[in-house]
């Protein structure tokens, strides 16, 4: 595994976030329409197809077994980690959902070190800590300024969601040591399908043209987004990527405004700026002097 310390890991993880960002306002709509595993099936239907097409047309030959074996096990986490997703984002608003999930990059910094046995940088570590007090502040905000508690199901979706998400980045990044990156976006892809298909097709409903749209452009925005992050945890720090993720509420909170008309508080916007400013600090190298 490559330490780059350059900033292309962070910005081709930043790119790839963004691409998921869209997946999610999509697929908010998808797993509010139709049954859990059927939105799941629909979302890694369509990502297979696209990441079957990128594998085939740059030469991936047939995957050993023992690459498919490898990568098996995340293929069933990253199942896992759509499902408590979709729960979460049908469950409660896109901003709020986003943010419970922000658990993931202090996670996958301490899993990094566990799994990995990668060091946590104390500027990683305090860019991860002003991130997460970011997300308190929006957490307070919104139960001080709603009358009823969070949706408990939906709360421990999106903290499940946090969990599985981020063991799946770790393991992806120990799985760059072996596999290529178009091989582990296309066996994730073909994996989850396969493991899913069985249940989402049990209590299947009919779907409109615009919904085979919209899972269309998941699956493009998915193969995209996880072509990126692969490219950049096979390159980068686990614990240091991570702090890209926070710039997912950015997006959370322009989709959740225009599309599902939810308007951020000013906690919301509070928290926001101390995330960005988590970003900004974990991401910022200050000039070297040279010596005369």
């Amino acid at each position: 595994m490559r330490n780059e310390t350059s900033l292309r890991p962070l910005l081709m993880s930043g790119l790839g976030v963004t691409f998921l960002a869209f997946l999610d306002a999509s697929m908010k709509v998808i797993s509010e329409t139709y049954p859990l595993m059927q939105a799941v099936t629909m979302r890694y239907g369509s990502g297979a197809l696209f990441a079957a097409l990128i594998y085939f047309c740059f030469g991936g030959g047939r995957p050993s077994l023992a690459a498919v074996k490898r990568n098996a096990l995340r293929a069933l986490i990253v199942l896992a980690t759509a499902a408590c997703f979709f729960t979460a984002i049908a469950r409660l608003p896109l901003v709020e959902a986003i943010t419970l999930t922000f658990l993931a990059p202090l996670l996958m910094a301490l899993l990094g070190r566990v799994i990995l046995k990668e060091p946590v940088a104390l500027k990683a570590l305090v860019a991860i800590l002003i991130g997460f007090a970011g997300v308190m502040v929006i957490a307070r905000g919104q139960e001080v300024g709603q009358s009823h508690s969070f949706d408990i199901i939906g709360l421990l979706a999106a903290l499940g969601c946090a969990f599985f998400y981020a063991l799946s980045m770790v393991l992806m990044r120990q799985q760059t040591a072996l596999d290529s990156t178009i091989t582990i976006v296309f066996l994730s892809n073909g994996l989850a399908l396969l493991f899913v298909l069985p249940i989402g097709l049990w209590d299947w409903r009919p779907v409109a043209p615009m919904h085979w749209l919209i899972t269309a452009a998941v699956g493009l925005f998915g193969t995209c987004g996880h072509l990126c992050l692969a490219w950049a945890y096979a390159r980068g720090h686990a614990g240091r990527l991570g702090i890209m993720e926070y710039t997912a509420f950015v997006w959370a909170m322009i989709f959740g405004y225009f599309i599902f008309a939810e308007i951020p508080t000013g906690w919301t916007l509070a928290g926001a700026a101390l995330i960005m400013a988590a970003c900004l600090f974990a991401t910022f190298n200050p000039p070297r002097v040279k010596a005369a």
